[in-house]
């Protein structure tokens, strides 16, 4: 028991000197009132808000494109994937490479998901204001839109609003401030709600907004190396630790791989390595064969493909198959 309770209070000792002595905003920073704020204050008349913040030396726009990429289905959280896959059982994997994909025109707009898992529990970005800054947000009175998605509460509330807002602030020298700011609203307002929440947004949340924080100014400034696990799948798989002669990468040896973090997904769009065997292959008439020396012959659908080009997605269609449980007759073909 004694020994329990030393290592809870120290536990507890640790996480409170890590969130609240260290990281936090100016008081006049959190004093400050933030764009986003409204949307906790139109609903709830108890909104509080946590803030932290960190000077990165990097282009407030250097930062702003990795917090694009924030989200379990992007390239993580920036924060311990550890620790947040192990006690808070999110799906998060960080690769703090900046990837094609999450920085085109399309790669994130309001009402996309700020995912946190594949399970339901959303957030939407809400305010997207490039280079400046990016919010999310979750009410209960006010769900997402996404099916599948619902607003989270914790047991014993009947309402809960957060916004997680990431505000740049550009500095002289090429240097901006990140503030990484929650507020919160909650219904109903008592003893017990307000412990629960500031348990999740200062104690706990603010030694995860502090490893975020240190995570992105380390990353925007060239200083994050590749994780440990991956240089051990890169030396077991790569042939590396067995001493063979292949190299284990086209750019073995070169910064472009040894401090790359995670592989450019896009990258190989350029230049295909397939192309030095022959052209990738985007249509091919000639599938499926047909005739007696194919393992279809008598049940292929010689006419599925004639007149038949790919749909162009819709999310009434998606919805429509969900509800009815059918595909359309004749789905792509030319009428």
């Amino acid at each position: 028991m004694k020994v329990g309770g030393v290592l809870g209070a120290s536990t507890f000792g640790f996480l409170y000197a890590y969130s609240q002595m260290h990281g936090k905003a100016t008081q006049e920073e959190q004093d400050f009132r933030y764009p986003a704020d409204d949307l906790i204050d139109a609903n709830y008349d108890n909104g509080y808000s946590s803030t932290y913040a960190i000077d990165i030396d990097a282009p407030a726009y250097a930062v702003y494109r990795y917090l694009k990429q924030l989200g379990c289905n992007r390239t993580g959280s920036f924060s311990s994937e550890f620790l947040e896959r192990t006690f808070a059982r999110l799906p998060f994997f960080n690769s703090y490479e900046i990837q094609e994909e999450f920085q085109v025109a399309d790669a994130i707009a309001p009402g996309d998901v700020a995912a946190f898992d594949y399970h339901g529990m959303t957030m939407e970005w809400t305010d997207i204001v490039p280079g400046k800054y990016l919010v999310s947000w979750t009410d209960t009175k006010m769900p997402p839109a996404a099916p599948g998605s619902y607003a989270f509460r914790f047991p014993g509330m009947r309402h809960f609003a957060a916004a997680w807002c990431f505000y740049l602030v550009p500095l002289k020298g090429e240097r901006c401030r990140l503030i990484n700011h929650w507020r919160i609203g909650y219904e109903d307002d008592n003893l017990f709600n307000k412990v629960v929440n500031w348990l999740n947004i200062e104690l706990v949340g603010g030694c995860m907004t502090n490893m975020q924080n240190a995570y992105l100014k380390r990353v925007a400034e060239f200083r994050k190396k590749p994780q440990l696990s991956g240089r051990i799948m890169r030396g077991l798989l790569g042939g590396r630790f067995f001493g063979s002669q292949t190299p284990a990468g086209r750019w073995d040896g070169t910064p472009l791989f040894e401090e790359t973090e995670t592989q450019w997904m896009r990258f190989g769009r350029r230049n295909p390595a397939v192309a030095e065997i022959r052209p990738p292959v985007t249509d091919n008439p000639h599938w499926p064969p047909s005739g007696p020396e194919t393992p279809w012959d008598g049940r292929l659908d010689e006419d599925y493909y004639v007149d038949w080009e790919e749909p162009e997605f819709s999310w009434d269609e998606q919805i429509r198959q969900k509800n009815e449980k059918t595909y359309l007759h004749g789905w792509g073909k030319k009428h």
